[in-house]
């Protein structure tokens, strides 16, 4: 049973993982493109961030955990609760990471990176154990 388990639950995570590179593509093409149009760090962060979560959520919530049956709107506050959770962790390690490196495009890159890093296991536990949980 446990075995059983793991297994799903690894399935579920490369699913998600796969699903996460994509929503990720959008994020970092969108948050390059406006952090080359000259906005603020956190702003491009931003910015790009909220147009690869649509993708994200609507994605994750049909096939990832399967859970087209229950209530989007419960759904999509408790997503949105948690990919905010894991936004601030992103966002305050990637200032963390600027302030120690400084800020370039290239060191905005690096700091975007290790805010993915770090936001990924926050998302798929959030997602799993209760955005998209089965009652």
């Amino acid at each position: 049973m446990i075995i059983n388990f793991v297994k799903t639950q690894f399935w579920k995570f490369a699913l998600f993982s796969l699903v996460g590179l994509g929503a990720f593509l959008l994020d970092w093409l969108f948050f390059n493109l406006f952090y080359g149009l000259g906005l603020t760090f956190i702003l491009s962060l931003s910015l790009g961030w909220i147009i690869s979560m649509f993708f994200n959520f609507m994605i994750n919530r049909n096939i990832t955990f399967s859970a087209r049956g229950f209530s989007i709107k419960k759904q999509a506050i408790r997503w949105i609760l948690v990919y905010l959770i894991a936004f601030l962790f992103r966002s305050g390690l990637g200032k963390l990471v600027l302030f120690i490196l400084g800020e370039s495009p290239l060191t905005a890159n690096i700091a975007f990176f290790a805010g993915v890093l770090i936001a990924i296991p926050i998302s798929f536990i959030g997602s799993l154990l209760w955005a998209f949980k089965k009652n």
